[in-house]
């Protein structure tokens, strides 16, 4: 490769190997696994209850669907060696996973009253839960608009007198826990508009999770 090639070419290129490939397979069962125990966990746990029970019922369905078909289209795309259209199935994938993390962000906000007093902070396992799931979902998210957002969805800062380096699965993952933390935009300067909308989502899930954190440990430890 050329010192000209971009971070997203150089990122694009490593993604169509073989294992980069696997890699995107991975990441689509990873996110399923925890989209699915989770969401499975909170039910039985009798954590949710009501219409929100319902509710995540359904999308906990559609997100079945939806990973058996993605999961296939991969497959196939592994095995003819097309490539091009795999970003994109990934990212309408992890669509449905974000509107998984908003459904159990909102139980979670429907249903902080029934948090009992004095039960301890062991109690607030769920909120932990869903905050790890949206950290692990939005990193996908924005790995994936990396790939597609013409000339890539971030600038990826370099030290002086070298090229920018290839983004890798660390660097998404700090992104995310830093929006997460509410801290806003690393080093990493966003580009693309829908990725600022994407990031902006993420900080007021995460504002929602904390004020749920904040409400159920005061109840917990009073």
């Amino acid at each position: 490769m050329s010192p000209q090639d971009t971070p997203q070419e150089r990122l694009i290129a490593r993604l169509e190997t073989r294992g980069g490939r696997l890699f995107i397979i991975g990441a689509v069962v990873l996110v399923w696994l925890v989209d699915f125990a989770l969401s499975r966990r909170l039910v039985d746990n009798g954590g949710i209850t009501g219409n929100p029970r319902d509710i995540m019922s359904v999308f906990e369905n559609a997100s079945t669907i939806a990973f058996i078909v993605v999961s296939i289209s991969l497959i196939i795309a592994v095995l003819t060696r097309s490539h091009r259209w795999m970003p994109w199935l990934v990212l309408v994938y992890l669509g449905f996973s974000v509107v998984q993390v908003i459904v159990n962000v909102g139980s979670l906000l429907v249903t902080a009253h029934l948090q009992e007093s004095g039960s301890g902070l062991t109690g607030l396992w769920d909120v932990g839960a869903v905050y790890a799931m949206s950290v692990i979902v939005f990193t996908f998210i924005y790995a994936a608009l990396d790939v597609t957002v013409k000339g890539g969805a971030f600038v990826w800062p370099a030290r002086d007198g070298q090229e920018a380096p290839t983004p890798t699965f660390i660097d998404y993952l700090f992104i995310a826990l830093n929006a997460n933390s509410t801290y806003g935009p690393t080093s990493e300067v966003v580009m693309s508009r829908r990725t600022k909308l994407v990031m902006a989502l993420q900080v007021i899930l995460a504002i929602v999770m904390l004020a749920v954190l904040i409400a159920r440990s005061v109840v917990a430890t009073g």
